[in-house]
């Protein structure tokens, strides 16, 4: 009885180790051959995904870093699918494979978006620089164009949004900076363009302004007489006498003073040879004295004509008259509906000075573009 309640024993101890043995072999066998959760990659992804936004990629790169979004979030669901299994039945793989694309994907995002936003830094900076460059060429021709010119119009938004592009690239607002000079660059390229053309093609008179100078001088020296030229660009009114200028008056012009006077109304300063036709003063002006000059004479009245046959012209306009010179003047701007306007203390001296039949030329400039741009340039 004894001896079998031992072996019995015996037998229980042995089951007992074997279970116990099973299990340990077991819990190792699961240890060894179940997969370990992907936790390191996958913080890795969330790190680089991370500095891939540090580097603006979603303004830059979005299209990757939104990929690399997804994969991180493919491979968090697959985390989290395979730890709710038996861990014999667990498989990292997919969300292994996940995160590293989703690493690789978030460090081309990056990649991508510091290359991308150093190159349109430097392109913002240069373009900013080179409209900057054509806006100062443009102010130069502004500040002797008429003060109504369209062009001045114009310019004054063209400057107000760089500024505001500038004001975008300096906080690093690249994209809105990009857009605005985008906006404007055909704007100023087209200015300049007009500008240029505008002065260009208004100075190929600039042979025959100087002609009408010599001219002017001449008939001065061969008569010792009094002869006059008004300098449109220099505002200034020229008194020659036996061949030297004798004096030179600051005068005021047409408000549309830049180019030849077309039609009445137009408010330009006409360009051309005249004569002093009539000398007044007292209750004959209103402009305290004034010298009446023969506008329109037989070229001008050859220009309109041919202006309003081709069509330029509406078919009613007409040409205009009473073009003087005369007091009133010294308000510093030119404000007058053509004529050409000297203070009162001036015009005593000029109308003393002159007589019926006294040649007059009224010119563009005696001085050359290039030169009356960089004097330009120059008081700035």
């Amino acid at each position: 009885m004894a001896g079998r309640k031992q072996q019995k024993r015996k037998a229980i101890l042995k089951w007992t180790i074997f279970v116990i043995i099973a299990i340990a072999l077991t819990i190792v066998a699961v240890s060894y051959f179940s997969q370990k959760p992907p936790v390191d990659i996958i913080e890795s992804a969330r790190k680089a995904i991370a500095e891939a936004r540090k580097a603006e990629a979603e303004i830059y790169s979005k299209e990757e870093l939104e990929s690399a979004e997804i994969k991180w979030q493919e491979a968090m669901e697959e985390w989290k699918i395979n730890n709710d299994k038996n861990p014999l039945f667990r498989d990292y793989e997919t969300a292994f494979k996940s995160a590293s694309e989703a690493i690789t994907l978030a460090e081309a995002a990056k990649v991508k978006s510091v290359k991308i936003k150093a190159e349109l830094h430097e392109y913002i900076q240069k373009t900013i620089k080179s409209l900057r460059i054509s806006l100062i060429s443009i102010q130069t021709v502004k500040e002797i164009l008429p003060l109504n010119h369209p062009v001045r119009k114009r310019i004054t938004p063209v400057l107000l949004k760089l500024d505001e592009a500038e004001s975008a690239y300096n906080r690093d607002d690249l994209i809105t900076a990009r857009k605005i000079i985008d906006s404007i660059n055909t704007s100023v390229e087209k200015l300049k363009d007009q500008t240029a053309d505008l002065l260009d093609n208004y100075f190929k008179s600039y042979p025959e302004w100087v002609r009408l100078n010599e001219e002017m001088k001449q008939w001065s020296k061969t008569r010792s007489a009094v002869s006059l030229v008004v300098d449109k660009f220099s505002r200034k009114c020229i008194v020659y006498k036996s061949g030297k200028k004798i004096r030179e008056f600051d005068v005021e012009l047409g408000i549309n003073w830049l180019g030849d006077k077309v039609q009445k109304g137009d408010k330009a300063t006409p360009e051309g040879k005249y004569s002093i036709t009539v000398k007044k003063s007292g209750r004959n002006t209103i402009y305290y004295k004034a010298l009446l000059i023969n506008f329109p004479n037989a070229d001008d009245r050859r220009r309109f004509n041919q202006q309003k046959s081709a069509g330029n012209i509406a078919r009613n306009a007409h040409i205009g008259s009473a073009i003087e010179i005369h007091g009133g003047g010294g308000k510093g701007i030119d404000w007058t509906d053509g004529c050409v306007a000297l203070t009162n203390r001036d015009m005593d001296n000029l109308y003393a000075l002159c007589s019926v039949g006294t040649p007059v030329a009224i010119v563009g400039s005696l001085t050359p573009l290039d030169k009356l741009l960089n004097s330009t340039q120059e008081i700035k």
